[in-house]
């Protein structure tokens, strides 16, 4: 056993029984040995392969470990040569066998004075770290997810809406004061698009309005979790999910995830997170028969589904899929919808739509962490802009746009050298999910050669609970013009070319 493992691996193992996820695990171990001086400066690293080997981990999850640690300066790579450790520890003792996993004695918690905190706190950072994503390094061919649909956005038809608003606000100020559910005509805005978009029929006073869908799952998980508490989860999921859960407490079931979406199972759990009408990250519209298998499931649990329809409003083809919420007889179902996607980024209104019996209890967790909702203009202009008509004849244009490039930038991937990836069928959404069917170490170095050459996606193994079988890949098109795929698809299909010839 090497110094480095003697050092990293207690600590490790006591990361894992804190309930940190492996990838977390190794990432806060690795760091807690650095600080406390047990791996110097200018230590050489394992290589990814033997570090995985000696944990017990995927190639992926060691290499997402010391991503993360690159990312906050705690280690340094070199070209050919290898990852070497980068943080100078102050003069101090090493790690004790007691040492605390979270504050190894001697870190930066005693001699800086940082907080103690609580297990809550604990758990709130640790799965805050799920959250970490950052598109800040930009590139020529950026086809990572998450990226705003500018040019086709009605800025006109928005501004009108915003600066009606504006005018109207100094009169207004107390009008939604202490209203954590929301803008009434905005809730009723939202109702009448539900019950006509999507078969959902409920009351304004179903309805509140949050700060993003991510503001609804965390406070689903606070009023619904205990610590200890199982909950049910998507495997490829969301990881926002996932860091709700475990902020709360709660224990990660993981649930099979097959083109079709959700595979139903009996879990023994009271809790389900669900994306039923296009399925995250794949993309897979789950099939009646299994939707009625999920409300069949909650009735014999007395379990809560929460719903969540992050990404479906921008549909091209097939017959939309009757939501769960929609079919929903016995009030177990929260539906979750956002405007983050269809509207511009930072407009960040999402809302739960909730059964009668949670309506109080989520409305005062909402008031107790936020008593005066946040972005009123938004709130006000949105319900304006929908009221005009303004917001269904964007998503219609949408879907149209989004409907060709999606058939535009599947033929272009499609004609990769090989077909090196086994495409997810789709008919919503805005980006495509495929997984490697080469060798997982093909898909590292075919990555990092299209990154040499401008083009970056969005790597699925950090959607990923457990090891993968298949290494995975996202594409974002909806922001994409025809040069811009043109030129991405060339650079990809040279990089495989190239790799190719290596091989030879």
């Amino acid at each position: 056993m090497s110094g480095f493992e003697i050092a990293v691996k207690p600590l490790y193992l006591r990361f894992l029984q804190e309930g940190y996820g492996k990838r977390d695990a190794l990432y806060e171990a690795i760091r807690a040995a650095m600080l406390a001086g047990a791996v110097p400066e200018g230590a050489r690293l394992p290589a990814t392969r033997l570090l995985a080997a000696s944990f017990d981990v995927s190639r992926g999850v060691a290499a997402a470990a010391y991503d993360m640690l690159h990312a906050e300066g705690y280690v340094r790579t070199a070209v050919g040569s290898g990852t070497y450790a980068a943080y100078r520890a102050p003069v101090g003792g090493l790690i004790k066998e007691t040492a605390d996993p979270v504050h190894p004695a001697g870190t930066e918690n005693a001699r800086t004075g940082k907080v103690q905190l609580s297990s809550l706190g604990r758990r709130v950072v640790a799965a805050g770290r799920r959250m970490e994503l950052s598109l800040n390094d930009r590139v020529p061919y950026d086809l990572r997810i998450g990226q705003p649909v500018i040019a086709d956005f009605p800025y006109d038809d928005w501004k009108r809406a915003v600066y009606a608003e504006i005018r109207r606000f100094p009169g207004r100020l107390q009008e939604d004061a202490f209203r954590a559910e929301g803008h009434e005509p905005l809730r009723s805005a939202i109702v009448r698009h539900l019950v006509t978009t999507k078969g959902i029929r409920a009351n304004p006073e179903q309805v509140v309005v949050t700060n993003g869908s991510m503001q609804a799952l965390a406070l689903i998980a606070m009023l619904l979790l205990d610590p200890g508490d199982p909950a049910v989860v998507e495997d490829p999921g969301y990881p926002g999910t996932w860091a709700s859960v475990e902020a709360a407490g709660g224990r990660l079931i993981a649930a099979k995830v097959d083109r079709r979406g959700i595979v139903p199972e009996d879990w023994p759990a009271r809790l389900l997170f669900v994306t039923p009408s296009r399925q995250f990250p794949t993309g897979g519209v789950l099939p009646m028969e299994r939707r009625a298998a999920l409300l069949d499931w909650a009735a014999r649990r007395n379990a809560v589904i929460v719903e969540d329809d992050y990404d479906s409003e921008f549909r091209w083809g097939g017959r939309p899929v009757e939501p769960l919420k929609a079919m929903d007889q016995g009030g177990c179902v929260i539906y979750i919808g956002t405007f983050s996607r269809t509207m511009l980024r930072d407009v960040r209104i999402g809302y739960a739509v909730l059964p009668d019996g949670l309506v109080e209890p989520f409305r005062r967790a909402k008031a107790w962490t936020e008593p005066h909702p946040t972005d009123l203009i938004w709130q006000r202009a949105l319900a304006r802009f929908m009221a005009a008509g303004a917001y269904a004849r964007h998503l219609r244009r949408m879907q149209r746009i989004c409907g060709t490039r999606m058939q535009r930038f599947c033929e272009r991937l499609e004609k990769l050298p090989g077909e090196p990836f086994d495409w997810y069928p789709s008919v919503s959404g805005m980006h495509v999910y495929g997984e490697w069917r080469r060798d997982p170490g093909e898909y590292d170095a075919f990555r990092a050669a299209c990154l040499e050459r401008g083009v970056v996606w969005t790597d699925g193994d950090r959607y990923r609970l457990t090891p993968p079988v298949r290494r995975s890949a996202m594409f974002g098109f909806a922001h994409l013009d025809d040069r811009t795929m043109d030129a991405a698809a060339e650079r990809m299909a040279d990089a495989l070319l190239r790799l190719r010839s290596r091989r030879r």
